[in-house]
């Protein structure tokens, strides 16, 4: 089986590749002439509304591509308020060029969703399931759920599968334990939009690529799922065990703002995923930290997951009204 990953310099599909080897599925990749995504050099990545849906025609074709995940869009609350021209177009209408491209190809569509379109705030005190109410309080999730919504009721075939909080080392620009590991590295003071004191349950991204893997190969189509480690800590808890691993008191670099924490306890089931396919995560928190640790503490690239931070911070935005 042949893969073609959108949004290739993203996070999770920069991490894919190698979990799809595991069960033979081969990620391929574009060279020839196409648009490219704003930011990126020419040979990189290729953009999905610039390039219409008969372009995607041609390039599914040429690469042979026996199945699309749908990995690219805009990610972030706060890197979507800042861009939400971009973010509409990556997630709207790349999502509908895609979605058209591979019907006319009848190619399955995998989509990889968020878990930020549910009513969190309803569910404090318990678990999300698939059909838990839906009703994000950001723009960022609203774009997913209707790109989403979109895939569901207009690809011939489709999966949906949603991440819960995954992380890892270099190339994670959202979590928690990238900013932070990376704030202690440069020493830098970092704003964290969380309460120190609600439930997060963070995911290794191996662990939930591994899952998008068997999605794939399986053919698990016409359902969605979420996929978590379902072993949820408080997040000062995290922070502590963070600390340490650097042997330092990782909270006299955070600055929180729980008030802006619009997930609070945020907590979600497996077990449909689980039942279907006997996943379980394999990557405890505390080899994920360790792995994820290493990773940042010895790369000598231009890796920066404040990079979105720092530029809000330096134009004089406030990024708490974004959630």
């Amino acid at each position: 089986m042949r893969a073609f990953i959108t949004g290739h310099k993203g996070f999770i599909a920069q991490n894919l590749p190698d979990s799809l080897k595991k069960y033979e599925i081969t990620s391929v990749q574009f060279k020839g002439q196409c648009a490219r995504t704003p930011g990126w050099s020419k040979d990189d990545e290729i953009c999905v509304y610039q390039n219409s849906s008969d372009d995607w025609v041609t390039i599914l074709k040429e690469t042979k591509t026996d199945i699309v995940i749908h990995n690219a869009a805009v990610v972030g609350t706060d890197v979507v308020g800042l861009r939400p021209d971009e973010a509409t177009l990556t997630n709207m209408t790349g999502t509908y060029n895609i979605v058209q491209a591979a019907n006319k190809l009848d190619i399955p569509v995998v989509y990889l969703g968020t878990t930020v379109i549910y009513d969190t705030k309803v569910y404090q005190e318990g678990l999300i399931y698939e059909n838990s109410l839906t009703a994000p309080t950001t723009y960022y999730g609203y774009l997913k759920l209707y790109a989403e919504d979109y895939v569901k009721n207009n690809a011939n075939t489709w999966s949906v599968i949603r991440p819960l909080f995954a992380y890892g080392g270099v190339g994670d620009m959202n979590s928690l334990i990238s900013k932070t590991f990376y704030a202690h590295k440069n020493d830098k003071h970092i704003d964290m939009f969380l309460d120190p004191d609600k439930y997060k349950d963070y995911m290794h991204v191996e662990d939930f690529c591994d899952a998008v893997a068997i999605t794939c190969a399986k053919g698990l189509f016409g359902e969605d799922y979420n996929v978590s480690a379902e072993l949820p800590l408080v997040t000062s808890q995290i922070v502590e065990k963070m600390s340490e691993l650097c042997d330092r008191d990782l909270n006299e670099l955070i600055s929180w703002h729980p008030k802006t924490d619009y997930l609070g306890n945020h907590r979600l089931s497996a077990l449909k995923f689980r039942e279907q396919t006997q996943w379980y995560p394999k990557i405890s928190l505390d080899k994920g930290l360790k792995m994820s640790y290493e990773s940042i503490l010895n790369t000598d690239s231009d890796f920066n997951p404040l990079h979105h931070l720092e530029q809000a911070k330096s134009t004089g935005i406030d990024l708490t009204k974004f959630f």
